[in-house]
């Protein structure tokens, strides 16, 4: 084998191990898009399961009061039967006779209800350790493979629940700056710029040494730029003074010169759609 096909076979290896780079990677989007249906699918099992050992669970103990009332009536029957025993002593014979077989009858199916709610109980039992050990896209790299699967198909609402779930459930995790981020930058396309400042304003304070610092404060100072904040001026010319000869100075310097174009030459920025949570 030549080197040449040695070096491209290498190469291919690394691109499988190291997973999706570039967010066209179509073949990459279908298969999270199908994690993420299939952990839909598992979610809706799991509820149903739930639904009908709930209702199991019910029937059982329905059952389990019929039995108990109906014990609690033969033995009024049996105290009935002594009382009138006297009266006629064939009769009551029979009856005896017959309340005995009932009343082994009925010791049956109270061991059998007995059995079948333990059973039950098992089986919830189970169930509850089937969702607390089994859950679906419990790792990081799982739940950051679905966030950045929804966010780079578009779907910014999925997108910004993945990435909060992410943050929750992972807060210390080096992408943490990253995940609030791309939370920013999904409320921005969705045009809730308040909600995006708050997410911008999370890198800058919680993780200033990271590499989105200067990205965050450049999309902050564009945001408010976008929303005709006058705020938005200092905060561009901070990105051109704090992080110079930077590709991040050189879009806050373009906008500045928009910016001080007169007003009647500036295009207006449309007002902000009201999102929910606004």
């Amino acid at each position: 084998m030549s080197r040449r096909i040695q070096l491209i076979l290498a190469i291919l290896l690394i691109a499988i191990v190291a997973g999706p780079t570039y967010p066209e990677d179509k073949e990459m989007l279908r298969l999270q898009a199908d994690v993420i249906q299939l952990t839909q699918q598992v979610k809706q099992i799991q509820n149903s399961l739930d639904q009908n050992n709930a209702v199991m669970k019910g029937l059982v103990e329905k059952t389990a009061d019929q039995v108990n009332t109906l014990a609690s009536g033969m033995q009024r029957m049996s105290q009935a039967i002594d009382s009138v025993k006297g009266q006629n002593d064939s009769s009551t014979k029979e009856l005896r006779t017959i309340l005995s077989g009932l009343n082994t009858s009925m010791t049956d199916v109270q061991e059998g209800m007995s059995s079948v709610r333990a059973q039950v109980n098992s089986l919830s039992q189970q169930i509850t350790s089937m969702k607390t050990t089994a859950e679906p896209l419990a790792r990081p790299d799982d739940l950051w493979r679905t966030a950045y699967g929804d966010y780079s198909a578009g779907n910014y609402d999925l997108a910004v629940g993945d990435l909060q779930d992410f943050l929750s459930k992972y807060p210390a995790d080096p992408r943490a700056a990253e995940a609030h981020f791309m939370i920013g930058e999904s409320f921005v396309a969705q045009k809730k710029y308040d909600q995006a400042l708050i997410e911008y304003d999370n890198v800058l304070q919680k993780y200033p040494d990271s590499d989105k610092t200067k990205t965050a404060l450049l999309k902050k100072g564009l945001a408010l730029a976008d929303t005709n904040q006058p705020q938005a001026v200092n905060v561009l010319k901070d990105v051109v003074s704090k992080f110079p000869n930077t590709s991040e100075a050189s879009a806050a310097s373009a906008r500045l010169k928009d910016l001080a174009q007169p007003a009647a030459r500036r295009p207006v920025a449309p007002a902000p759609a009201k999102g929910k949570g606004q």
